[in-house]
């Protein structure tokens, strides 16, 4: 005999926050000022957070010089672990830290218009922008009811040494 089910449809109804990881992906994030890396401690955090989670939808933004959404808003927690593992400094195909684009491209391309959610943008990054107009990026996330929260990773008042890529 095979397992068998008696399945019986119930209407559901979920009620949670729309969360969107913004992470720096530059490779300054390759840094060991903070064990094992910042990359990884920042993956670490955001795979520990989303552990805690049962009816938020989530979606992850690599960002450097180019954002790219790398997983869409869902509430499939493992596909979502599974881009936060492939995550890397090449993530991005562009070099440099670019805020305010990453802001803009998960208030476009990711949340969905309306206010039907509460929506929510978790932003990890290690340095500064190189003028991309966070400031007014983070004003119209303001403006639409979404909630920057942002993290800095690494040193505050001095740097740390990046590895050297392959054959550098």
């Amino acid at each position: 005999a095979r397992p068998q089910a008696d399945p019986i449809e119930e209407d559901a109804t979920l009620r949670g926050r729309d969360i969107v990881f913004l992470v720096d992906v530059s490779r300054s994030m390759l840094a060991r000022d903070v064990v094992p890396s910042r990359l990884e401690r920042a993956r670490l955090w955001i795979s520990d957070l989303t552990a805690t989670l049962r009816s938020d939808r989530v979606a992850l933004v690599a960002f450097a010089g180019v954002p790219v959404v790398k997983c869409p808003l869902t509430l499939d927690y493992p596909f979502f672990r599974l881009a936060l593992e492939e995550l890397t400094t090449a993530s991005s195909p562009r070099g440099g830290t670019l805020i305010g684009d990453a802001i803009r491209k998960a208030l476009s391309d990711v949340f969905e218009p309306g206010p039907a959610r509460y929506r929510d943008i978790i932003l990890i990054t290690d340095g500064e922008d190189q003028g991309s107009f966070p400031v007014e990026a983070a004003k119209r996330a303001g403006e639409l009811g979404v909630r920057i929260i942002a993290l800095g990773i690494g040193g505050e008042l001095e740097g740390s040494p990046v590895p050297a890529g392959e054959g550098a």
